[in-house]
């Protein structure tokens, strides 16, 4: 099983999704453009609905670079990790298939259904943008934890994902967003 992916940055930003979801969305949402991202800045309400429906979750503004992201279990040595920088608790995501696609922004910005659909074979075939980590399909409350100083990771900065199966997904309150989290690890 698949618990980590090594990711370099090309878009400021990192999204979390599983492509049958986001495809299915996309789809049922009529969404004809390609720029997924641009569709979600220009309908708000699009935008936070893909979120809370746990489509993708969203970690950005964050610097251009290389960056770990791996599950957070208690077999993998948790024991080891430094000090988050913070702690993110209550975002939904919902896996249908059993993978997590862990991308750049350029996934949204450009989005081809057909490679992330057909991701384990086409992975050979990736950019260093783009990875995935195997999960089990269902309904998770996401706490992303910010680290700097990995030392078990091959990258020193990186993000650790708990995924805890829900009944049913967290809701985000009208108020909240994504804009007012501070992910960015460089420099702190």
């Amino acid at each position: 099983m698949k618990r980590s992916a090594l990711i370099e940055l090309y878009a400021p930003g990192i999204v979390l999704f599983d492509p049958v979801r986001l495809s299915g969305f996309i789809s049922d949402e009529r969404i004809r453009e390609t720029n997924i991202f641009e569709a979600f800045l220009d309908d708000e309400l699009l935008g936070r609905k893909a979120i809370n429906q746990g489509v993708v979750c969203p970690i950005y503004q964050i610097s251009e670079r290389e960056y770990s992201v791996f599950l957070m279990t208690q077999d993998d040595g948790l024991a080891n990790l430094p000090e988050p920088i913070f702690v993110y608790p209550g975002f939904p995501l919902a896996i249908t298939s059993d993978v997590l696609i862990v991308s750049d922004l350029n996934a949204l910005l450009d989005w081809d259904a057909d490679f992330f659909l057909d991701y384990r074979a086409q992975y050979d075939s990736r950019l260093p943008s783009n990875d995935y980590i195997d999960v089990e399909p269902g309904m998770y409350s996401l706490t992303v934890r910010g680290y700097a100083a990995l030392r078990e990771q091959p990258s020193k900065l990186g993000y650790g994902l708990e995924l805890v199966r829900v009944q049913a997904l967290p809701e985000i309150s009208d108020g909240a967003s994504i804009d007012d989290l501070d992910f960015e690890l460089e420099g702190r």
